[in-house]
């Protein structure tokens, strides 16, 4: 079983709730889409963890940001990028259970923009923009329709898609567009079926659902999950470390 994460966005108690749950379901790899860090407090136990676990991690958007200085961000997540480019900037090679790590700004400098894994297409925005582009809006029915025509004209060479970057989790198919909740979060793709799949985000949730979100994927069955986690503790830390009160507040709304 695979699972699939992205956007932890230096949430370690997210990330932690989200590996406890995997441990439970037997997950046995780990891919991530990007932007392990940004907006929250915990950006070198992250960088940690994806170091450590994670079969592939992509180049987010916060990735870039952090390792070139280039951004077009709102103030809020400049001010994010900024102080996690200080925290990592100072830390050395240091040692991991499976040996060295490279420093935390030399490792996020080399993630790759997309992974392809067999039928499965990894990006962290989308097949246009692998970095910046949004796979967005898909309650939108003119957008939808667009995913719907990309599917269908430009999906070649891989079947799946697995995208982050919007915080939102939904599947894409070509009979329409799915919006998992917890009385319908599993399907089944069979093989040669296309489909864009948004896992929303591990550590800030923008779907109005304060819970973690990630998929796994088990042969032909995706299955979305949603995970408690300590919220009030990652809020804390923000504010700690003199971030914007509005990346702690909005953790407790899911926006």
């Amino acid at each position: 079983m695979i699972a699939i994460v992205s956007d932890i966005h230096s949430n370690l108690e997210a990330m932690e709730a989200v590996l406890a749950e995997c441990e439970r379901l037997g997950v046995t790899e780990y891919l991530c889409l990007g932007d392990v860090i940004g907006y929250g407090p915990d950006p070198l136990q992250l960088a940690r963890i994806a170091q450590s676990k994670f079969a592939a991690s992509l180049m987010g958007n916060h990735e870039e940001a952090l390792v070139t200085g280039k951004h077009r961000f709102n103030p809020h997540a400049a001010q994010a990028i900024d102080w996690t480019r200080k925290i990592l900037k100072p830390v050395g090679a240091e040692t991991g259970p499976s040996g060295p790590l490279t420093p935390p700004l030399e490792w996020f400098a080399a993630r790759p923009q997309f992974a392809l894994r067999g039928k499965l297409l990894l990006v962290h925005g989308s097949i246009y923009d692998p970095v910046h582009d949004y796979v967005d809006e898909p309650e939108n029915p003119v957008e939808s329709e667009a995913m719907i025509q990309t599917l269908s004209r430009d999906f070649s060479g891989f079947d799946l898609c697995f995208a982050g970057h919007n915080h939102t989790p939904f599947l894409s198919t070509l009979v329409g567009t799915f919006f998992p909740h917890d009385d319908h979060r599993e399907f089944v793709l069979p093989a040669g079926h296309k489909a864009y799949i948004c896992v929303g985000s591990v550590g800030q949730p923008r779907d109005r659902d304060p819970r973690s979100s990630f998929a796994t994927l088990d042969g032909d069955r995706l299955t979305f999950h949603r995970i408690r986690y300590d919220i009030a503790k990652t809020q804390n830390k923000i504010l700690s470390a003199g971030l914007n009160r509005f990346l702690a507040e909005r953790l407790g709304l899911g926006i």
